[in-house]
C-alpha cells in the first residue's frame, strides 16, 4: 500500500528532476535561442507548485493515499 507520505517523496523527487532537465537543457545549450523562454518559465512554475504539493503529502504522513 501507497502511503501520501511515499507519494510525496515520488512527486518531489520527479519535480526536481524535471527542473532540473529544464534548466540542463538550457545550460547545454540544446536550442538555438539562448535564455529561458515562456514555455521554459511555465514548466520551472508547474514544477514548484508539484514540488510544493508533495511537501504537503509529505506532512500528512503514513495514511494511505
Amino acid at each position: 500500500m501507497v502511503t501520501k507520505r511515499q507519494l510525496g517523496y515520488f512527486v518531489v523527487a520527479v519535480s526536481v528532476i524535471g527542473i532540473v532537465g529544464i534548466i540542463a537543457v538550457d545550460v547545454l545549450g540544446a536550442g538555438r535561442w539562448g535564455g529561458f523562454g515562456p514555455l521554459q518559465r511555465m514548466g520551472i512554475g508547474l514544477g514548484l507548485v508539484a514540488v510544493a504539493a508533495g511537501l504537503v503529502l509529505i506532512r500528512l504522513g503514513d495514511r494511505p493515499a
